[in-house]
């Protein structure tokens, strides 16, 4: 085994000692109704396990190279357990500062193999995949790539990470365009985010919005067009129900 991997290793079963001492059934109780997917938890109280994250990031940013704190990340995500996913994300927006095409890479594989909750995979494409394309380390045309992955929450992310982008630099066009990209996906999660994204976008553009779903209205899962129109008026709402 490599120094790397010893090491990092360490570390890991530091934080799971820790995790299974602070765990807390009650905790995992209030919030598995929110996970219809599963919610594999320990149960640990927020602001002590942000205090400890804190700790264990400065520990690993004065010790560890980035190599070795991306195989932390990843065995964090290849645990199962929600808090040490958790971990590994707040880990990776810390490195912000050192994101490159080969992390975004990294990424993507993590969104394939580890990212299986609504949580973990909207936080991520707010707080790690928005800055991969907004510092243009990579472009909108290669992230768009995710939308024929196997993968439901890495097609998911596609979306979700537009919603940030179109509200903060209205790329209408290409909001549109990922929408239809994933207009008919056969997978729930990925109709809501193409439903928050379009949602996002009618804020922004709303006639170019509802020219798109009206067009889509008699193809399009009805969720997409249920959270798509939330915001228009009830009246208005009429014109996307299907012939």
């Amino acid at each position: 085994m490599s120094n790397q991997r010893k090491l990092t290793q360490t570390l890991h079963q530091e934080i799971k000692k820790f995790l299974a001492k602070n765990a807390d059934d009650a905790i995992v109780k209030k919030y598995a109704r929110y996970f219809k997917e599963g919610y594999d938890a320990y149960g640990i109280d927020r602001e002590k396990l942000q205090k400890k994250t804190e700790e264990w990031f400065k520990l690993c940013k004065d010790n560890y190279t980035l190599k070795e704190i991306i195989i932390l990340c990843e065995n964090l995500l290849k645990s199962g357990k929600y808090e040490e996913k958790s971990i590994a994300i707040n880990f990776m927006i810390r490195l912000k500062d050192q994101y490159n095409k080969q992390l975004f890479n990294t990424m993507g594989k993590w969104f394939g193999r580890y990212i299986n909750n609504w949580a973990h995979c909207d936080w991520a494409c707010h707080d790690i995949l928005y800055y991969f394309i907004t510092d243009k380390i990579v472009s909108l045309k290669e992230f768009s790539e995710w939308t024929k992955s196997p993968y439901k929450w890495k097609r998911r992310a596609m979306p979700v990470t537009m919603v940030k982008v179109v509200s903060k630099q209205n790329k209408i066009k290409e909001s549109l365009t990922t929408a239809k990209q994933l207009i008919l996906d056969p997978e729930k999660v990925v109709h809501q985010g193409v439903g928050w994204l379009l949602r996002e976008t009618w804020k922004k553009a709303p006639k170019e919005v509802e020219d798109f779903l009206y067009r889509w209205k008699d193809k399009a899962p009805r969720l997409i067009i249920q959270y798509a129109t939330e915001k228009i008026p009830k009246e208005k709402r009429k014109r996307f129900r299907r012939s």
